[in-house]
């Protein structure tokens, strides 16, 4: 979400009309408020005012927009009421302290108590830094709006490049002509074998939904690695690695398997140095997860596959500025990461 300093001073601006310029109008009279306002000390502490309430108006926008949904509700409000207090001091040291020594007028009586002083600036601290809040509110239910929808056409386009990638004639007709082989082989792995692939296809065309079970996920990759082995005369080399109590946890549906689909479309699967490994690991409350492969020399099938950056801009969208995704290759392996919250 963009930091919209501009739209934040409009809106300012318009509330400091409305509740300051305008009321004053109503209240002196159009001709006298004119003749108040045209003073030159009335001037500068009329600028002097609107800077210093539109200080707190970006202290309390600035403070959500950084650290909303990073820190809690009362550590971002302490930040404020302190950086507000801040504020009351060192308006009072312009204002009271510099003007008058300089220009010999203040915006107070100069006899005015401290509590005073800082109760009459509370009113104006309160209602303007409600006024950022409201603000940066109103932003970010229109930043949801708008990532919910690109979510919807980003999930939209996923669903469609997985059926591609899975319903392909080379994955389809390999895997089916394999099964074929194996029925007079062995009829018995024919038949799971066949219990995959309908499992793939279910999850991937009709089970398509915001968030499944992380437990459903990987059950789904390790079909699509079942599938796979028995495409090569060789088993192909992949090592899972689970840590951690993965029960009960739910993440956005197809964020792992293209991982491991980019591994077996670039990857060596026979290499003995470098098996596909796959690792996944629960700390806190986050997943980290990591696969690693030996690239593949020879070119591969340029059909099917889900694409690592398609699913950087859907990641974007799920959590924005709340995940770490990583893609690297060195010496010959590639190694993609992920890290993402999962409360």
């Amino acid at each position: 979400m963009k930091y919209q300093l501009k739209q934040l001073c409009v809106v300012f601006i318009l509330y400091y009309l409305v509740t300051d310029i305008i009321k004053e109008l109503f209240d002196k009279g159009f001709t006298n408020a004119i003749n108040y306002f045209s003073q030159g000390y009335i001037i500068v502490l009329t600028i002097s005012v609107m800077c210093v309430l539109l200080l707190y108006v970006m202290t309390s926008y600035t403070a959500f927009w950084r650290f909303y949904n990073k820190w809690t509700l009362w550590k971002i409000l302490t930040v404020i009421i302190t950086v507000s207090f801040i504020i009351i001091g060192l308006r009072y040291l312009l204002e009271e302290v510099l003007f008058r020594t300089l220009f010999g007028f203040g915006n107070y009586k100069g006899n005015v108590s401290a509590s005073y002083y800082i109760l009459d600036n509370l009113y104006y601290t309160i209602q303007y830094v409600i006024l950022g809040i409201i603000f940066y509110f109103w932003q970010y239910s229109k930043y949801n709006e708008q990532r919910s929808n690109q979510l919807l056409i980003e999930n939209q386009q996923m669903e469609l490049d997985l059926l591609r990638s899975q319903t392909n004639p080379h994955f389809l007709f390999n895997t089916l002509n394999n099964i074929y082989a194996l029925v007079n082989i062995d009829s018995d792995k024919a038949l799971s074998a066949i219990e995959k692939l309908s499992l793939l296809l279910r999850y991937s065309l009709y089970k398509t939904k915001t968030n499944v079970t992380l437990e459903d996920e990987i059950a789904q990759i390790k079909n699509f690695i079942d599938l796979e082995s028995i495409r090569h005369p060789k088993k192909p080399q992949v090592k899972l690695d689970l840590n951690g109590d993965i029960s009960n946890l739910k993440i956005p549906q197809f964020i792992l398997l293209p991982f491991v689909e980019n591994a077996v479309k670039h990857g060596n699967l026979q290499s003995k140095t470098t098996p596909v490994t796959i690792k996944i690991s629960i700390v806190e409350n986050l997943l980290q997860y990591e696969v690693i492969n030996e690239i593949e020399q020879k070119q591969k099938d340029k059909i099917g596959g889900l694409g690592l950056e398609n699913l950087r801009k859907r990641l974007e969208l799920l959590f924005p500025k709340r995940h770490s995704f990583e893609c690297k290759a060195e010496n010959g392996i590639f190694i993609s990461k992920l890290e993402i919250p999962l409360k």
